[in-house]
């Protein structure tokens, strides 16, 4: 025998059956909700620590690349400094500079 919606019984006359639904109690939702907020406080925690990971990443490249910036220059101040008078006198003519007096 199915149980169904309506209160009549005909012989020969299949009927649906009562469909099961799901009854949530003040328990069951006080749950629901502290489970859904711990897991928006897990991932909220998540992406600020991913955020702080890539900060520290960018500040390391970004004084790795003012290290480099600074090593260039003392390098072409020393390429400066090392190269000799004549080809100091070399280049200027090659530039068609007239020479010092």
């Amino acid at each position: 025998m199915l149980i169904t919606r309506a209160n009549t019984w005909e012989q020969g006359l299949r009927k649906r059956t009562i469909g099961s639904s799901l009854k949530i109690g003040p328990i069951t939702l006080k749950f629901v909700t502290i489970v859904l907020l711990a897991v928006a406080a897990l991932f909220y925690l998540a992406q600020s620590t991913q955020s702080a990971t890539f900060k520290y990443k960018i500040m390391d490249l970004e004084s790795q690349k003012s290290k480099a910036l600074t090593d260039v220059k003392q390098l072409e101040v020393e390429s400066a400094r090392l190269k000799s008078l004549n080809e100091i006198k070399n280049s200027a003519q090659t530039m068609n500079m007239e020479p010092a007096l």
